[in-house]
């Protein structure tokens, strides 16, 4: 029994001594046959192909939220962009709203302007014609020879009031005493006079 038992503890040492240069890859330098080879499981580890590496890790900002994340600073990069427009579009409606007051204020002031004007003008129309009336009335009570003189000296356009507002046969009489040529011009006074009266 005691060779048994020194036989089990050789074999079992070298076991370990086998194990252990298996380890050490020594034993693939001594060529085992393969029934003695207590490596086939080592040899099968070995010789099965190496798994693929691991796919590299993903970078956290290559996912597809970065997409979202790209196109959500786009629309507030657009955003702000219509704000400052909104806000440049406030301002020049601002400044129209400004000159458009202005130039209300500017119309509305010329049209006080123009209806004193217009007074003054109707007033001094007024004031023309009465004294054309006067005058008229003076020249009708001389006699026409001197009338006509006088009327020839003076300017057309005074001498065409007076001429208008006179009685049509004192006017006449009148006529036949002027110069041909100052007639004509008294004429011409006469007929604008009376076109911008009708305007």
């Amino acid at each position: 029994m005691k060779k048994l038992i020194i036989a089990c503890q050789i074999v079992f040492v070298l076991f370990f001594l086998v194990k252990a240069l298996s380890h050490i890859d020594l034993l693939k330098q001594i060529p085992f046959p393969a029934s003695l080879s207590w490596n086939s499981g080592d040899e099968a580890i070995a010789q099965t192909p190496a798994k693929a590496a691991p796919p590299p890790a993903k970078d956290v900002t290559d996912d597809d939220l970065q997409k979202e994340r790209d196109l959500l600073t786009m629309l507030q990069k657009k955003q702000k962009d219509l704000e400052a427009r909104e806000n440049a579009l406030k301002a020049e409606e601002q400044k129209i709203a400004a000159l458009k007051k202005e130039v209300m204020e500017k119309i509305d002031a010329l049209k006080a302007l123009e209806t004193q004007l217009t007074a003054k003008l109707d007033t001094e129309k007024a004031q023309d014609e009465k004294r054309f009336k006067d005058l008229a009335k003076v020249y009708e009570a001389t006699p026409p020879q001197k009338a006509a003189a006088m009327l020839e000296k003076l300017d057309v356009r005074t001498a065409a009031g007076i001429t208008i507002n006179m009685k049509r046969d004192r006017a006449g009489l009148i006529w036949g005493f002027l110069a041909p040529q100052k007639a004509v011009e008294i004429t011409n006074e006469i007929t604008k006079s009376t076109r911008r009266a009708a305007e």
